[in-house]
């Protein structure tokens, strides 16, 4: 168990590192309805993980054994070699405006929950966090672990994924009104600094997948 959670590790950090749900959730807790927004946006994110957990439990994630180890080390190495296309992709184009949203995120100021979740769901869709629970899943279906410990670490994913909305709600509920002024703080900050820290989460982990992947494959 603790074996098999140690190499989930990366994808675990992954999961937790999603800039774009962040800046949403903290849009959403300014909104009329601030926890219920806040909540279906959230949810949308995590349902996806959770449709792609299922799917590969179902398929054979929770057999020992079930995927051969060179099919998930390949798994991940295609995911480090996509995460560095894109993070090239991104850096060739032409930087946004410093500090603006954007357009789905910008949407999320006049949501309410079911347009949150709908635009949770589209944003989840086109994250490549995506690819990192397929690779996630991967790993765990080829690791040799018995159901339990399968299903253990799928859930640890699940919860890596939900931290994103479950800290920003946390501190708004803990401290009401007076956790405004940090999330407008945390929410500037990242808006000004998304380009770099997109580009910091693109190349660091496809460089850390794409290693291991290779290293893994020899």
């Amino acid at each position: 168990m603790g074996e098999l959670l140690l190499q989930l590790l990366p994808e675990l950090v992954g999961l937790l590192i999603t800039p774009g749900a962040v800046i949403g959730c903290i849009l959403l807790l300014h909104s009329r309805r601030p926890i219920p927004n806040a909540a279906a946006f959230g949810a949308a994110f995590v349902l996806v993980y959770a449709m792609i957990a299922i799917s590969a439990l179902l398929g054979g994630a929770s057999d020992p054994g079930a995927t051969p180890e060179e099919v998930s080390h390949g798994a991940g190495l295609v995911v480090g070699l996509l995460f560095l296309a894109v993070g090239c992709w991104t850096a060739t184009r032409k930087p946004p405006p410093v500090g603006s949203r954007p357009r789905l995120l910008a949407e999320l100021e006049s949501a309410g929950p079911r347009k949150a979740f709908v635009i949770g769901i589209a944003l989840a869709v086109i994250n490549p966090n995506l690819f990192i629970m397929m690779a996630a899943m991967s790993s765990i279906s080829s690791s040799g672990s018995g159901a339990g410990a399968a299903l253990v670490a799928t859930l640890a994913l699940l919860v890596a994924a939900s931290l994103d909305f479950l800290i920003p709600m946390g501190v708004f509920v803990i401290l009401g009104e007076r956790a405004r002024t940090a999330l407008d703080r945390a929410e500037t900050w990242m808006l000004a600094h998304s380009r770099a820290l997109s580009l910091g989460v693109l190349f660091g982990f496809g460089a850390l997948f794409t290693v291991r992947g290779v290293i893994d494959l020899l």
